[in-house]
């Protein structure tokens, strides 16, 4: 829950189950480079008392955590501990356009191997979503003078970035694959955190504007949108929009949590449907995979038959 951190819920859970055993024991699995051993090190900071080290090493590539770690102790009362696990990689990304930009996002964060996609391809992608996450004012604007308006083209941004950056080559010319590789590297480094700020939380939101009254400018991190609507969100698959009857209605005295709340369990709730559906299409299934079971099927019946078969000619009917 929005207002319980995570280290309460986890202490919460051990206190609640102390008649089972005197201890909490957490398995930490999911993809990789995802922040498994950062979140790990930042509920140890906050369970244990005191200074403590960074238990767990981590990286801005894939696969530093190859084996089970060892225990790692994330409170002392209750006593609560956790293992680290190396990411799981799903073995199918999916099918269509879907797949495509699933295996786009993981290497953004760097999730997959480096090199399976071109970096002028990422780039494009993530110049797209920016300007969806934000219309208004784009993460990616910090990085140049004020008042440089967005822009959908992903040519000239590259140019605009190779200027501003000074990456040119001999005779002037912009460098843009240097600009590539480097507006790749700040969403990992600093672009996904920027671009992810709560944009209302502990602050008031500005309601649309009445009748005849003309509209404030964009907030940098929550924009306005003419039709009294504000759009936001937090990386890729968390985004929402709010109508001007949604920010009528909105109760602003706990800083927007329950609103954030709502759209995660939206946006669970949407992804489920979404993984049902492919289940139930076999979306999720490779044609290698499918091809697979269906050698499998054959192989199945085909000794079935000859169990059948036998079956029958020791009972003499054969």
């Amino acid at each position: 829950m929005i207002d319980s951190p995570p280290m309460n819920t986890t202490t919460d859970i051990a206190k609640e189950n102390a008649h089972v055993s005197n201890e909490l024991n957490v398995l930490v699995v999911g993809m990789p480079n995802v922040g498994k051993s950062t979140l790990l090190n930042a509920l140890r900071n906050m369970g244990i008392p005191g200074p403590t080290s960074k238990a767990l090493r981590t990286s801005a590539s894939p696969g530093l955590t190859r084996a089970l770690s060892t225990r790692l102790k994330l409170s002392q009362e209750p006593l609560v501990y956790s293992f680290d696990s190396p990411g799981v990689m799903l073995p199918f990304l999916g099918k269509g356009t879907l797949g495509a930009e699933r295996g786009i996002k993981l290497a953004l964060i760097a999730g997959i191997r480096e090199g399976l996609y071109v970096d002028e391809t990422l780039a494009e992608y993530l110049l797209y979503r920016l300007n969806l996450l934000n219309p208004a004012t784009p993460a990616y604007l910090s990085v140049f003078a004020p008042g440089t308006p967005p822009t959908d083209d992903v040519y000239d941004f590259l140019d605009m970035l190779a200027r501003r950056l000074h990456m040119l080559k001999r005779g002037g010319e912009c460098d843009t694959e240097r600009a590539t590789a480097w507006f790749i590297r700040w969403w990992r480094e600093e672009g996904c955190a920027l671009s992810a700020n709560a944009p209302f939380l502990g602050q008031s939101l500005p309601g649309p504007p009445e009748s005849g009254q003309a509209s404030e400018p964009a907030d940098s991190a929550f924009p306005h949108q003419a039709s009294g609507a504000q759009s936001g969100g937090w990386g890729f698959d968390f985004q929402w929009k709010l109508s001007a009857a949604d920010l009528a209605s909105m109760d602003t005295s706990d800083g927007g949590a329950q609103l954030v709340q709502r759209e995660m369990e939206r946006v669970i709730d949407e992804f489920t449907e979404r993984v049902e559906s492919e289940i139930k299409e076999g979306e999720n299934v490779s044609a290698t995979q499918q091809k697979k079971r269906g050698k499998e099927e054959r192989q199945a019946k085909r000794e079935r038959r000859v169990q059948e078969m036998l079956a029958r000619r020791r009972s003499g009917k054969g």
